[in-house]
This record gives structure tokens, C-alpha cells and sequence, in this order.
């Protein structure tokens, strides 16, 4: 039986990617109110990224926000198709004036873009219409309607220490615990998991941390488990093959993470010292 190509927009990695349109009146609104990010104020040509967490403040999903020149406001990401996007905004418009389409018909996908386009962050460049480049910043972009096989694509990924949907991007973690904090605003007025970020960072509880490990051999599958001397110390999330061995993201508890290094992979063995990546901070505490 002959394969059926898939028609949805393709990721740099194969995975479809998310390419969805919202119109109406209150697109920039109801998005403003369920996902992490200020988006209400979003200006045509311009665009932010936002997470959508559960009441828990667990991560569900994230997208880019890119507002265009006739009013759309469109939703981009790379990494995920968008079924389960699109379910999650249409579990939360009731009498809105939103209208969300999945836009599959005239593009190829999306591309990963290291290093960006040279434009100032959170711009958007036009075409037929569409958001064509997204500069995310910082040194990042987004290009729709591209796709690349870049062999290394996942290895760079992880060494700049972005976050990947089903990887990172999980219910396991909140967006403190994997370098999102900037991606999140406490002070926009209530979204979905709001009270319980807050509560973490008035209360510090943010207890982990993601690091790249890198170890000897072939990169070990994921998720496994990190040990601190026998005993569970965090979760490898993503690995690929570096040179002789390979390199992954971790989110690792901090005591693990400051104590004297001895980590090591669940049936994988020792990896290196960790390199954790700097904290960001949320927008809007006082």
C-alpha cells in the first residue's frame, strides 16, 4: 500500500509543527488569559512567546504569539503539531468572539532559526499575509514555511539549553524549573496556574534546575532518571550524540546541582560536571 504523505506542516525535525490562525475580536484576549505571557498589548508586527500551564502551574505547551498586519493573531511553533493546542484554546472560548483554524493548506513547515535574522527581538516579518520570520530573541528565530534536516539541529538545540515540547516542554516540570521564568508575567492579572507560580517564587519553592550533563558513548534514551549516589536526583530530558559522546538537558535538584559532583544516568553511567544555565526572572514582581 503506497504511504500518504502527511499534509500537515513539518517541523525541522519531521514532527508537524503548529501553525495556527485566531480571528475576532477577543483572540489577543482569551490568550492574554489562559497562557503565562502579556500578550493583550501585542502591535502588528510583533510577537512574544507564552506558555500554557495547568492549575498547577505545570507546563503544557508553548508557542509563539505573532500579531499581523490585518488583525490575525497567529500561534507558531516548531516542535509540536497542533491538535492538542488547538483543543486546549477551544476548551476555554465560550462566548468569545474567536475563531481558530489550522493553517495547513500553502505551508511547508517550520524552521529553526539559531542566531535569528538580525532584527530587533519580538518582530515579525510578513508574507501573503502570514508571519514568515519570527526574530524570538534572544539569537533565535522561527521561519514558516521552511523546513531543514540539519543532521545536528537536536545537538544545538540542547546545548543552548531551549526547551523542547514532550521533552522539557512537560506536565513534570513548571516553567522556573526549565529556564522559563522570562516567559512568564505575575503581575498581568489571572491566567491559569498564576497563583501556583507565584506561590513558588514568594515561597521559594523552586527545588530544580536544568543543566546540560554530557557523557562518554551513545546517547542514552530519555526520559531517565539522574542518581545522586543511588538515589533519584533529577531526569535526563533529552540527549543527542557529541563528537565521541553525547550531550543532554537535565532538570536536576539543586542540592544534586551544588553538593560535590557525582551524578550519573540510570544504566547509561557517570556524566560530567553539570552546566547550569542562569536564571531568568519573572516579569512583573515588585
Amino acid at each position: 500500500m503506497a504511504l500518504v504523505p502527511d499534509p500537515r506542516p513539518q517541523s525541522l525535525s519531521g514532527t508537524p509543527a503548529t501553525i495556527l490562525r485566531l480571528t475576532g475580536a477577543d483572540a489577543l484576549a482569551i490568550l492574554h488569559r489562559i497562557s503565562t505571557q502579556s500578550v493583550v498589548d501585542l502591535e502588528p508586527g510583533s510577537c512574544r512567546v507564552t506558555l500554557f500551564c495547568d492549575f498547577r502551574g505545570r507546563l503544557l505547551h508553548r508557542a509563539a504569539v505573532a500579531r499581523v498586519r490585518d488583525g490575525a493573531v497567529w500561534l507558531v511553533r516548531e516542535d509540536a503539531p497542533a491538535e492538542e493546542l488547538a483543543a486546549h484554546l477551544d476548551r476555554h472560548i465560550f462566548r468569545e468572539n474567536v475563531r481558530v483554524e489550522e493553517d495547513a493548506a500553502h505551508r511547508g513547515g517550520v524552521r529553526a532559526v539559531p542566531g535569528g535574522f538580525g532584527l530587533a527581538a519580538g518582530t515579525v516579518v510578513e508574507q501573503g499575509g502570514a508571519p514568515f520570520r519570527l526574530e524570538i530573541g534572544p539569537s533565535f528565530g522561527l521561519e514558516v514555511g521552511e523546513r531543514s534536516s540539519d543532521p545536528d539541529a537536536e545537538r544545538l538545540r540542547i546545548l543552548a539549553g531551549r526547551p523542547r515540547h514532550g521533552h522539557e516542554i512537560a506536565p513534570a516540570f513548571n516553567p522556573f524549573e526549565v529556564g522559563l521564568a522570562h516567559e512568564v508575567h505575575l503581575d498581568k492579572g489571572c491566567f491559569t496556574g498564576q497563583e501556583a507560580l507565584l506561590r513558588l517564587v514568594t515561597y521559594g519553592g523552586v527545588r530544580r534546575r536544568l543543566a546540560i550533563v554530557t557523557g562518554t558513548g551513545g546517547a542514552p534514551g530519555v526520559p531517565r532518571d539522574i542518581l545522586d549516589r543511588g538515589k533519584v536526583a533529577g531526569v535526563l530530558t533529552s540527549a543527542a550524540g557529541a563528537g565521541p559522546g553525547w550531550s543532554g538537558l537535565a532538570v536536576i535538584r539543586n542540592e544534586a546541582l551544588d553538593g560535590p559532583p557525582a551524578l550519573e544516568v540510570a544504566g547509561a553511567g557517570p556524566v560530567g560536571p553539570p552546566q547550569v544555565f542562569p536564571a531568568t526572572r519573572p516579569a512583573g514582581l515588585r
